[in-house]
Order: structure tokens, then sequence, then C-alpha cells
């Protein structure tokens, strides 16, 4: 990682960005990746998982979230078990490994995101326990961000959901991150350039935490 006057630094950061469709998350990441390419030793961008086995293959965005019936609960459990091994998998040999080269790693969901809209990822009621519990093992990112927007924000934005759903969501993400360790909650309806700047000023801050013996120094030299 380098700062803005291009002075190495000794590790990355991995970032989580959660929220509702319509709060904003891909413009974001587009924002951070572009604003902070040079900070770090680079961008590495993932979709909800790390995907081990199919790193870099393009997929279409999701446009109808709860277009498609649940799973069975089987086919659900072992989709879960499956979830959490690539999660650790990618962790051990992608995102471990970049952090360490100074890389800035951002998700765009992750898998604690099957608690707040289930029917996303198409879990029926009987594997939410199941869910519960495997998210809690995951591995833990340094930041997890949440854009917090209001449901009529959200339904101008994009309408994928009725609004009693949007409103749903909405509390769900913010039970979430009442218990989430390391968590940053981001008024979404703010200008786009003044999310990034918080986004950015909570990465810093991440990083002059555990680096600096003193932080006011190394927010000046960043920032």
């Amino acid at each position: 990682m380098r700062n803005y006057a291009g002075k190495p630094g000794p590790r990355g950061l991995w970032i989580a960005v959660f929220g509702p469709d319509g709060a904003g998350k891909s413009a974001l990441i587009d924002q951070l990746a572009g604003k902070l390419d040079t900070a770090f030793a680079g961008v590495k961008r993932f979709h909800f998982r790390p995907m081990f086995r199919g790193q870099g293959t393009d997929r279409p965005p999701v446009i109808d979230p709860h277009g498609k019936p649940p799973r069975s609960t089987l086919v659900s459990l072992c989709k879960l078990i499956y979830w959490l091994l690539d999660c650790w998998v990618g962790y051990l040999f992608t995102i471990r490994r970049q952090v360490a080269g100074s890389h800035l790693v951002i998700f765009d969901r992750y898998l604690p995101d099957i608690l707040v809209d289930p029917l996303r990822y198409r879990l029926p009621a009987s594997s939410l326990g199941f869910a519960r519990l495997l998210a809690a093992w995951a591995p833990r990112p340094d930041l997890c961000i949440l854009l917090e927007v209001p449901a009529e924000v959200v339904q101008q934005r994009k309408r994928e959901v009725l609004l009693a759903e949007s409103q749903r969501q909405r509390t769900a993400y913010l039970a979430m991150f009442a218990v989430l360790p390391n968590t940053l909650l981001v008024d979404a309806g703010c200008p786009l350039d003044e999310v990034t700047q918080q986004v950015i000023t909570a990465i810093f801050a991440v990083l002059i935490s555990s680096l600096s013996p003193t932080p006011e120094a190394y927010l000046n030299a960043y920032l």
C-alpha cells in the first residue's frame, strides 16, 4: 500500500460493502477502485464470495432477485457448506495473500448477506438456522460497510422488490450490523462523493489503528 504521495506501507485491507439493490454499492466500489488504486498496490474486487475455482468469471447482474423459487432444504444445506468452504479457501489462498501484498480487497456483499435476503440466495426457511451458524464461521473482513438508505429512496432508484420488502431488508441490515464487529454505517442518501470520502477516511483509520503509535500524525500523512 502506498499513500497519495507514493510512500510504501506494510499491508493492505479487506472490506465488504453491504446494502440493498439501489443503495449505490457498485457506484461506491467503482469510486474506491479509482481513487485508491494508487494508494494500494492494487484493488481486487469480488462479488458475495471468492469463487475460488472461477475467479475472473464475469457474471450478469441480478435484475430479479426473487424471481426463482427456493431450493430444497437438502440442496440448500449443501450450497451453504460449499459457500463457506469457498470463503475459507478463497481467504487462505487469495484474500490473505492480496492483503499481505498491500492490495485493497473489496467485496460487493459477503456471506452474512444470506441472513438479510435469503430469497435472493434461494434459501428456504428450513435452512436459515444452519445459514446463521455457517455465516458466523466465515472469515471476517477488516471492515464491513453498510450503505444505509431509507426504503423509499431505494424504491426510487430500483424497484426490484416491493416497498415492504425494502423496509424489511433495511431493518434486517441494521440488526445484523448491530452485532457484527468492525462496522461502518454510511448515509447512502448523501451525494456519492461524500459517501466515498467517508469510506476512504474509515479505510485509512483502520490502517492507522493497526500500524501507527501516533494516529494523528499518520492520518495527516495520508489525508
